[in-house]
Formats: structure tokens, sequence, C-alpha cells
């Protein structure tokens, strides 16, 4: 007999009642175990299996911050950040099938029979295409069936203004180069986060977001550019692209005083450059670089303008060196006027090869400026031990040496301001999203480079160059124009190229109290390729249509001091000014919390374009923050509000966060 056999047998043989006590005993223990497996689980491991329920069930999500705005010196908003929708339909959740209907077509612009395609639709989740301004939530949030997903994008509420130099911007909100990528950090928010619930297939149930932790803005960051001056730039120097059908070019505008960019364009051979070549594409200035020659000799004692030096009829064989035009005996001040190569080799001849190397290294040639932008590249210049016999007549008059736009536009900044070399700023200030100022880029001096004395002689010659030299075309009728042309072969594997060259034109305006300086540079221009006829005219083009803007970014106080003086009248200097009308930092656009404080009435410029309301209130004295694009919806304080205009006022325009 089998054990099972017999403990059947066993328990069959016992009474009725003792089988019945058995029976409860094994349901009570059953019911004391399960009891026991619920307690632990709900009490003593309620927390890991809550956490491993909600990983089943829930995803967590990192909602992207918005990034900092970007604004020019008045604060029109260049680049800025916004939220846009996409829509999802959940067609089993829809509950007044006629109202979802004429919402999805007056709201999103979809036809009827999109539409019922949509709510008829046996799937439980269907994404719309497209993109939506947020302004759509208020419309269709809390509705059955309607749900939103957030994106935030980059956009240019001011059109595609400096883009060069700003950098582009992914659509995840990763930057990429330019000021976006120097400044990522600032610019950058803080991201939030939240919860999205799933069903146990692991599919994202509609709508079941909770936010847990809100995204904190980027902060803002305040450059230097002038928008005027920066639109006014951009349609000279493509202008001068049809023109002369040029591959590309650069056109930059400075202040002397300050450092800063106040405008900086860029083109490419397609169009606009992929950045700021201004800082990362070194070329050989040609005769742009010889004020700097003189400048040296006119320093260390070598020589004066009024020192005479024969031209060689224009071909000198010792030096290998060529001019356009034949010239017998000259002074230092006409070479330089005529742009004479061989006079100004030749003069060159009076500096050691240390003293002409360390000349140009003190104007800033050679090394990077320190701008805040990546990949500034610092340009070339040999030291003296690689020099060739050659070298030194090369270098004398802009060859076997590379620059930058801006490494040019701050050494011809210490001509114009007596002689102090700055170090370049493209960015003012980072502020708070409540207006309060973080950092302060101010301005600073590298060193002095030359005298005041020294700059006011070299003032005067480029004045000359421009009234009757080689610069004509950059001429403004009585307002003195000061600069130099260059035209420069092009080197292309190793030598230089035939008809390949570089045009360009450096210089400062007003003469005699600069508040612009300016260089501009075309690429292998076709036809005529003399900097004094294809470059020197964009110049005067551009500083034409700033003068008779109807903001004009110039001031026009100063420009009393802007005519051509007679001879017996010594110029004056920017830096013994005895002048009533103070110089103002960046065209007479002072900061507003540079200002005496004062109470004023906010003006009402509601329904105006954002751009438009902008300049309304700053040039009413305002500090501002826009916000948002297209027209102005509001302003806070409101319109008519007494404030002090040391306050910020808020600029709410349409889709704005």
């Amino acid at each position: 007999m089998s054990k099972l056999s017999a403990g059947r047998s066993k328990l069959n043989g016992r009474s009725p009642e003792v089988r019945r006590r058995i029976l409860l005993g094994g349901v009570l223990l059953s019911a004391l175990v399960s009891s026991g497996r619920a307690f632990q689980v709900s009490v003593i491991q309620n927390e890991k299996w809550r956490a491993d329920a909600y990983d089943q069930q829930g995803d967590t999500l990192q909602l992207a911050a918005p990034r900092g705005t970007i604004y020019d010196r008045d604060g029109l908003p260049l680049a800025a950040s916004h939220e846009v929708l996409s829509v999802q339909i959940a067609p089993q959740e829809i509950v007044d099938t006629a109202a979802v209907t004429e919402l999805l077509v007056r709201h999103l612009d979809m036809s009827e029979r999109d539409v019922s395609r949509v709510i008829t639709s046996k799937r439980k989740w269907i994404p719309l295409p497209g993109r939506y301004s947020a302004n759509i939530r208020g419309a269709l949030d809390n509705i059955a069936g309607i749900h939103f997903e957030g994106q935030i994008q980059r956009f240019y509420p001011n059109g595609a203004i400096a883009l060069e130099l700003l950098g582009p911007v992914r659509m995840d909100g990763t930057a990429l180069g330019g000021l976006e990528l120097e400044f990522d950090t600032v610019l950058n928010g803080r991201a939030g986060r939240a919860v999205v619930r799933k069903d146990s297939r692991g599919n994202a149930l509609p709508g079941a977001m909770l936010r847990a932790i809100e995204p904190t803005p980027g902060r803002d960051v305040f450059l230097t550019l002038d928008y005027d001056l920066q639109e006014i730039a951009e349609q000279a120097l493509e202008d001068a692209l049809v023109r002369t059908n040029a591959e590309g070019g650069e056109l930059l505008m400075t202040d002397p005083e300050t450092g800063e960019v106040l405008a900086a364009v860029s083109r490419g051979r397609n169009g606009r450059a992929r950045n700021w070549r201004a800082v990362t594409e070194p070329y050989e200035p040609g005769s742009t670089l010889k004020p700097f020659t003189v400048a040296a000799l006119l320093s260390l004692g070598r020589a004066e303008l009024t020192d005479s030096v024969y031209g060689e009829q224009g071909h000198y064989d010792r030096l290998k060196l060529n001019d356009t035009h034949p010239e017998g005996w000259m002074t230092l001040a006409d070479a330089l006027r005529k742009s004479s190569n061989i006079a100004i080799a030749k003069m060159g001849e009076r500096l050691t090869h240390n003293e002409q190397y360390l000349a140009m290294r003190d104007f800033g040639f050679g090394s990077p400026t320190g701008v805040t932008y990546p990949s500034e590249a610092g340009g070339t210049l040999y030291r003296p031990a690689r020099w060739s016999a050659y070298s030194p007549s090369r270098l004398s008059i802009g060859y076997e040496i590379a620059v930058t736009p801006l490494q040019m536009a701050m050494a011809y900044g210490a001509l114009a301001n007596g002689g102090r070399l700055l170090e370049p700023r493209v960015v003012r200030e980072v502020r708070s999203r409540d207006g309060r100022i973080e950092k302060e880029f101010s301005p600073r001096m590298i060193r002095r480079v030359v005298t005041n004395e020294v700059a006011e002689e070299l003032r005067g010659v480029l004045i000359d160059v421009v009234a009757t030299g080689t610069g004509q075309a950059a001429a403004l009728g009585s307002m003195a124009v000061a600069g130099k042309t260059g035209t420069a072969w092009i080197a292309v594997n190793g030598s230089y190229a035939s008809r390949e060259y570089i045009a360009s034109f450096a210089g400062f305006f007003p003469a005699h109290d600069p508040q612009l300086v300016f260089v501009v540079k075309l690429d292998r221009p076709q036809g005529e390729y003399y900097g004094g006829l294809v470059a020197a005219p964009v110049t005067r083009a551009t500083l034409e249509a700033a003068l008779a803007a109807r903001n004009s970014p110039i001031d026009r106080a100063a420009m009393a001091h802007a005519t051509v003086l007679p001879e017996a009248q010594a110029p004056r200097s920017p830096l013994t000014s005895t002048s009533n009308t103070p110089h103002i930092v960046a065209l007479a656009k002072a900061p507003a919390a540079a200002r005496a404080a004062v109470t004023l009435s906010v003006p009402d410029v509601t329904g105006m374009p954002m751009r438009d309301g902008v300049h309304r209130l700053h040039s009413a004295g305002f500090r501002l923050r826009p916000e948002g694009s297209g027209r102005v919806q509001r302003t806070i304080p409101e319109a008519g509000a007494a404030v002090s205009s040391d306050g910020v006022i808020r600029v709410i325009g349409e889709g704005s966060l």
C-alpha cells in the first residue's frame, strides 16, 4: 500500500468532526499566510512597490527652458525664444463633436473634411501636423479630446539681422556657434521636469502630464550692436556685392572711444556667411596697413611727414616693387596719400627689423583681440628670424602679414582716438529676467600705441587721402572723412593669383571728432578692383544712409566739428576736447542707466509693430524689456502711467511667453 493511500485511509478513518477541524485549520493557515503577505506588500514594502508601479506607469520628462533673449544696445530683441505647440487629438475622449469641429476649423485652419477624418478615427491618439502659436492654448485648453505638447523655438523678432554674429541654434535648443555658443551658459535656462502617466502597455496617456518643476528661463544678453546701423550696413554691403559681382565681403563699424562693435556684416560666396568672418578669416591687407608703418616712423623719430623720398618712377628693381603710377620725388605724406608702394617701402627701411615687428604687434596685429566670440583667429605676423630679404619691404606695404577686419578696425580706432588701442566689445551686459544687471563689460584700453601728436599728424594725411588722394569716392562734401584704400593680391597655393584681389577701405568719421570707425572688404570683385573705386563708395553709401535715417545713430550735434577746418586752425583732438557737447558713448545713445532719473509718462504704443513701439519708448527715455513679437498688446506699467526713467517697461507683444 502506498503512503498516499495510507494517508487517505487514515483521514477517512477519522470522525467527520475531526475532518472539519483539520480543513478549517488549513483555511485559516492559508488566510494567515495571505494576510501576512498582503501586510508585507502594502505596508512593509509599500515604497518599493509604489516606485515599481511609478516606473511602469509613468515616465519623467525634461521641460526645456526658454533661452534668454539677445538684444541690441537699445533693447530691441534680435533673437528670442517662444513656445510653439503641437496638437494631439484623442477621438474617444471627445464629448461634443460639433464644438470640437468648429474650434479646430477656426483656430487651426483645418478643413471640416480633415477634422471629420480625425475625430471619427478608431485610433486612440492622433498627432496633428504643424506647429502652432501658444495663443491657441487659451482657445482650446480644457476641451475634452484636445491635448498639447509645447516646444521652445528660437526666432528673430526683427528679421534676419546679424545672424552670422549671433550664430545658429538647433530646434532642440543646442547652440552651434557665434554668440549663442559663446554665451550658452548665460542664455541657457534650467530645465524643468514633468511626469507623464502611461497605460499598462507603456503608451502615454493623453493629457496625463504633471509639471513637477517649472523650467527657469535663461538670462538676457545686451549687445553693443546698433540695429539701425546694422540694417544700413547689411543693405550697403549687399548692394556692393551685386554691383561688383564680388564673391563676398565684410563691413564692420566700431566706436573708437569704447571699442564697441556697432555693426558687423559678413557675406560669403552664396549669401550670408556661416560665421562672423571679420574675426575668423585673416587676409593680407595691402595698403590699408601703410599708415601703421608711417606711424612707427613718426613715433620712433625715424622720419617726418615732410621728409622726401624718391618714387623711382614707378619701378624699383632692388626691392622688386612697382607702382601703378610713376612718381619721382615726394614727401612721406604724399607717399601715403598717393599710396606709393616704393616710397613707403624705402622709408620703412629706416626701421630695424625688431622695431618694425614690434610696431605691428603694438597695433594688435598677430594676436587675438580678445573679443568674446568663439574661434577668433590671431592672424599672422612672423618674427624677424623667419623673414627673407624682401620681408621688411613687403610688411611695410601690407604683405607677408595676415590680419582680421576686426584687428584692422581696432588699429584704425587707435588713430582715431588719439593713440589708444582698445579691446573690442560685442556685449554690453548680462541681465536677469527681471531686468537687473548681473555683469557689465566696460571699455578697456590695452595699450597706448602712439602719442596724441602722432595720431593727429596721421589724421591730417588720412583726410587728404579722401579729399585729394586714392579715397575720393568716400568723400562726403564738406564733412571730412579720414581713411585709406587698399588693393591686395590674393595668395593661392603659395603664389599670388593673376587678377584676384581684395579691395578694401578703412577709416573713421567725422574726421575731427570720430564717432565711427569702418572697415570695408570685398573679395575678388569683378571688373574694377581697386579699393578706392569699389570699397570706398560702400563707406560713403553707408554714411549717407546713416545721416539720412529718421533715427540717425550719428550725433548730429557734433557734426559742427565734422567739416574740414582751415589750415590755420589745428584739428581738435577728441582727447582734449573742450566742446560743451559731450562725446556720448556709442553714437549719442547713452545707456538709460547712465542718465539722471526723471518721472515720465508712458506713451501709448498699443497696436504698433514691436520694433516701432520699442523705438518710441526708448526715444522717450525708458529702459525696456520687450517680450514676444508682432504688434504690441500692452505695456507694464500701462500707457499714461507716471514712471521713473530708470525703471523697466515691459513691452508685451503677440506670442509672448
